[in-house]
């Protein structure tokens, strides 16, 4: 009897059909595409083109890495003078590299005098102190329109010693590196290898 039911069963169960209308398409209302790739919508990401080796925030930009360099450039200057030292080439020649490295940074070129001679001339010795600065930056292929000049003449003294030795520590230009950020930090790859 036990096996008469359960083939009743079976054939009542086998004339049901198992198939069910496919549910609808959800319509989609928000533009989901991801033009560069990097895993955030274009609805969300704030950098365009992110480099596809880099490691990327949620808002869709590359997470830097801060190096420890010394980003920033010191030249000091003869009294009462504007020329450039030959001894500052080396230097020169590294910010320059380094601003060719870093395309979207700029550089700002405090110029500063000592405290003596009156105000006025010292304000335009400290501009004319940035000029020369910028213009052995510009011989090493650097656009002009990326450094801007500060003159402070003699508002910023570093020491206000009136002996010589002070004297020639206030006599300089400054360059300060702007919107440098770091090194992209890349995303780890099969090529990655360990730090051993």
């Amino acid at each position: 009897m036990k096996h008469l039911l359960l083939l009743g069963f079976l054939v009542s169960v086998g004339g049901c059909s198992l198939s069910a209308e496919p549910p609808a398409l959800a319509e989609q209302r928000s533009d989901l595409l991801d033009d560069d790739s990097d895993g955030v919508i274009n609805a969300r990401d704030l950098c365009d083109r992110t480099d596809a080796s880099a490691v990327i925030d949620n808002d869709g930009c590359p997470t830097y890495l801060l190096i420890e360099s010394d980003n920033s450039l010191r030249i000091q200057f003869a009294n009462d003078s504007s020329n450039v030292a030959p001894a500052y080439s080396e230097e020169l020649d590294k910010m320059a590299e380094f601003l060719k490295l870093y395309p979207e940074t700029s550089l700002e070129l405090q110029g500063h005098t000592s405290s003596p001679g009156a105000n006025d001339y010292n304000q335009n010795l400290s501009v004319q102190r940035a000029k020369a600065v910028k213009a052995q930056l510009e011989q090493r292929g650097i656009d002009a329109d990326r450094l801007t000049l500060v003159g402070l003449g003699e508002e910023d003294l570093i020491l206000t010693d009136k002996t010589e030795t002070p004297q020639l520590v206030n006599r300089r230009v400054v360059g300060r590196v702007k919107g440098f950020k770091g090194d992209i930090e890349e995303a780890w790859t099969i090529f990655t290898r360990r730090e051993q």
